[in-house]
C-alpha cells in the first residue's frame, strides 16, 4: 500500500466507533494486566508456594488455547439479529467482569489447599467469559470497514487505548500494598477487584452497543450451530482447522507470535519480582512505586512511540518488514538489559524500554491480518 492510496469515504471508521471499539481493548488488555499484579499477591503475601501459583496461571490457560478456536468458530457462524460478534462481547464481558470479582475473595486464614482449588475453579470461568468476550472482539475489528489501511488505523487507536491498561494496572501493586489504604495486602486485592471487574465490565460492553459489523458473510456459507448439526459441525471445525493449518503465511505469523511474544510475555511477569527482590533486596517499602513506574514507561513508550512509529512503517514498508524492524530493535532492548538492571543505580532500568516496547508490536501485527507474511 502506497503513500497516494486514499481511503474511499464509506470505509472510514468514524472516530466515535473508533474509540468504541478500543474501549473494548482497553477492557480486554486490563484484565491480564490486572490478573498479572494481582497474581503477585498470591505469593508475597497470601504465602502460597510459588510451583502452585505457576500451576493456576499455567493450567486455565491451556484450557483457553482449546476454547479460542472453538469460540471463534461459534461466533462465525452464528445469526441473529445483533450480528455475530456483538451479543457474545456483552455476555462475555459481564462473565469475566463478575468472575474476577469473586476470584481475588481470597483470605489468609484459609488453607493454602482451599485458596488453590477456589482460585483454580473461578479462574476457568474467568478465561471461559474472557474468550467468549475477547475473540468475537477481535472479530469485529476486520469487519468494520473493508479497507486495508483504515483497517490499520482502527487496529493503531485500539492498540494505543489498549496501552492504557498497562499504563494503569502497575498501580494497583501501589494501592494494594499501601497500608494507609488497607490493612492488608488481601484486603487490598479484595476490594481492588471489585472496582476493576466493573470497569472492564463497562468498558467491554461499549463495542456491544455502539460498534457496526459492515462486512456481513453470505448465510448459506455459515455453519447451522444447532445441536442437531453437532457432528457435523464438528467435522466441519476440524476439517476448518487442517484447511488454516495448510495456510503457511498463517502459520509463520502464528508461530512468530508464539515465539516471540510470548518469550516477551514470560520474562515481563518476573519484572515486579526482579525489581523488588533484586533491585532493592526484597524490601517491598523500599521498592515503593518503582514497580509501578517501570510498568506505566513501558506502556507509554509502547503507546507513545512505538504504535505511531510501527504505523507508518507498516504502511510505507509493508506489515512483513515492519514486523522485522521491530524484532531487530527489540533485540537491541534486551542486550540492555544487562546493565539497565542495576542496584546501584535503579534509574537505568529506565534504558531499555523506548527499545523493549517494539516487540509489543508483534501483537498488534497479529490483531492487524496475516497479510503480515
Amino acid at each position: 500500500m502506497g503513500a497516494k492510496y486514499k481511503t474511499a469515504p464509506e470505509d472510514i471508521v468514524p472516530i466515535g466507533q473508533k474509540m468504541a471499539f478500543g474501549s473494548g481493548h482497553l477492557a480486554n488488555q486490563l484484565f491480564p494486566a490486572a490478573l498479572g499484579v494481582f497474581m503477585v499477591v498470591l505469593v508475597m503475601s497470601l504465602n502460597m508456594n510459588p510451583v502452585l501459583a505457576g500451576i493456576l496461571g499455567a493450567l486455565p490457560r491451556f484450557l483457553d488455547a482449546l476454547t479460542d478456536p472453538i469460540m471463534g468458530f461459534i461466533s462465525d457462524n452464528t445469526r441473529s439479529k445483533w450480528g455475530r460478534r456483538k451479543p457474545y462481547i456483552l455476555i462475555g464481558s459481564v462473565i469475566t467482569g463478575v468472575a474476577f470479582m469473586i476470584m481475588w475473595q481470597l483470605y489468609p486464614d484459609n488453607s493454602q489447599t482451599y485458596n488453590f482449588f477456589y482460585f483454580l475453579i473461578v479462574s476457568i470461568f474467568f478465561y471461559i467469559g474472557y474468550t467468549i468476550f475477547a475473540t468475537p472482539l477481535i472479530g469485529l475489528g476486520y469487519e468494520m470497514t473493508p479497507d486495508y489501511n483504515e483497517r490499520t488505523r482502527l487496529m493503531a487507536v485500539s492498540q494505543w487505548m489498549g496501552q492504557i491498561a498497562w499504563m494503569i494496572a502497575p498501580w494497583f501493586w501501589v494501592i494494594i500494598y499501601d497500608p494507609d489504604i488497607f490493612a492488608s495486602a488481601p484486603e487490598g486485592a479484595r476490594t481492588l477487584s471489585i472496582w476493576v471487574g466493573a470497569l472492564c465490565m463497562i468498558l467491554g460492553i461499549l463495542p456491544a452497543v455502539f460498534n457496526k459489523e459492515m462486512i456481513v458473510p453470505d448465510k448459506e456459507k455459515m455453519a447451522n450451530l444447532s445441536m442437531k448439526e453437532l457432528a457435523h459441525n464438528t467435522k466441519e471445525f476440524v476439517t476448518g482447522i487442517k484447511r488454516t493449518l495448510k495456510n503457511k503465511p498463517f502459520v509463520k505469523l502464528c508461530g512468530a507470535t508464539f515465539l516471540v511474544f510470548n518469550g516477551f510475555q514470560t520474562v515481563a511477569q518476573f519484572a515486579m519480582f526482579i525489581i523488588v527482590y533484586y533491585l532493592f533486596n526484597g524490601d517491598k517499602v523500599a521498592s515503593g512505586a518503582w514497580p509501578a513506574w517501570f510498568g506505566t514507561v513501558s506502556a507509554m513508550a509502547t503507546a507513545v512511540i512505538v504504535i505511531p512509529i510501527v504505523t507508518k512503517l507498516s504502511e510505507k514498508y509493508g506489515k512483513k518488514n515492519a514486523f522485522i524492524i521491530a524484532t531487530l530493535i527489540s533485540i537491541i532492548g534486551y542486550g540492555l538489559k544487562w546493565w539497565g538492571f542495576n542496584p546501584d543505580n535503579p534509574w537505568l532500568m529506565f534504558m531499555p524500554i523506548p527499545f523493549l516496547s517494539f516487540l509489543y508490536s508483534v501483537k498488534y501485527f497479529e490483531k492487524n491480518n496475516a497479510q503480515v507474511l
